[in-house]
């Protein structure tokens, strides 16, 4: 399929997103609240919007099998002599036998947290969710009145949502981040499937994203204060729709200019989300020896130039 050079922005913007937000910086502003809370969801409306029609539900499982669950267990293994060294540098000695059963059970359950696991390589669990809605969605897709099912679907997993965040009974990640992220999925899907956003206007795309940013803030505002969990919950969804035709509007702006590291990072996301928090662990650990501190926490600009440093060690390996 021939690059569409907006999207390529889009999914860098929100993988330079990612590893920003999981770099550890003090404090949590305004503005890097509502990226973190908002990023994902542009990221799975992509994955949607680029998604191509199955002819078999068959046919869909074995290749997203491949494509999506082989490289969560590689990047798991990757990530497990990282976690023996890290557990034996915090420990003073190496894991016992069950304690290095633990990540292992919780890879294989999911990024499990619980008495007999615990999560490995915890982002890797938007593998396992975009399998699940890679298979849902050919699932509505082949029905009669599959647009009503994504639309009663996406109805149940908002309210699922809801639930959790009220008494947490689903401790998976991919279950928080299917429920989550499954609606932006759908629209992204729906989005492709009539043909929207195929052409770009500087003018008009710059204003909607504007427009759209400026209320998706004021709203995120208002969301923030839990008091009344219904209104942060239904909020959350608005904000985040309102979030992605903002991004999605601004990068549409920048079709026009064309850059090959962009077109790296687009093509290298799951090497990035599978490798990052690694990378980060790395430099963290070789910083805080260098300067004889622990826990350490960056500045917001010096959390950018680790994140940007992160993203350089990633390029050679997808390039």
């Amino acid at each position: 399929m021939q690059r569409i050079n907006w999207i390529d922005w889009v999914k860098a913007w929100c993988m330079t997103v990612v590893v920003f937000d999981h770099t550890p910086h003090d404090g949590s502003p305004f503005l890097l609240q509502f990226l973190a809370g908002t990023n994902l969801a542009s990221f799975f409306f992509i994955s949607g919007y680029l998604k191509k029609p199955s002819i078999s539900q068959k046919e869909s499982l074995k290749k997203y099998f491949y494509c999506l669950i082989i490289p969560y267990f590689i990047y798991n293994a990757i990530f497990y002599p990282y976690w023996i060294g890290k557990t034996y540098i915090e420990q003073g000695g190496f894991p016992s036998f069950s304690d290095c059963l633990k990540p292992i059970i919780g890879t294989l359950l999911g990024q499990l947290d619980s008495s007999f696991s615990c999560q490995l390589n915890g982002v890797t669990w938007f593998l396992l969710s975009l399998f699940a809605m890679h298979w849902i969605t050919d699932a509505c897709n082949h029905q009669k009145n599959g647009k009503v099912w994504m639309l009663g679907i996406s109805f149940v997993a908002m309210i699922f949502y809801g639930l959790n965040k009220l008494f947490h009974f689903a401790p998976y990640l991919p279950f928080h981040g299917l429920v989550r992220c499954i609606p932006f999925f759908f629209i992204g899907n729906l989005t492709r499937q009539y043909g929207f956003l195929k052409e770009t206007n500087l003018k008009k795309d710059f204003i909607i994203s504007i427009t759209f940013l400026s209320i998706s803030l004021i709203l995120f505002y208002w969301h923030i204060e839990e008091s009344n969990i219904i209104i942060h919950i239904t909020l959350y969804f608005i904000v985040c729709l309102f979030s992605v035709i903002s991004i999605i509007h601004l990068w549409r702006c920048a079709d026009r200019i064309k850059s090959q590291i962009i077109i790296y990072i687009s093509i290298g996301t799951m090497v990035i989300f599978g490798l990052h928090r690694m990378i980060i662990g790395i430099i963290d650990f070789g910083i805080e020896k260098a300067m004889s501190i622990s826990n350490i926490s960056y500045e917001w600009y010096i959390a950018i130039m680790i994140t940007i440093i992160a993203l350089l060690i990633c390029y050679p390996i997808i390039l």
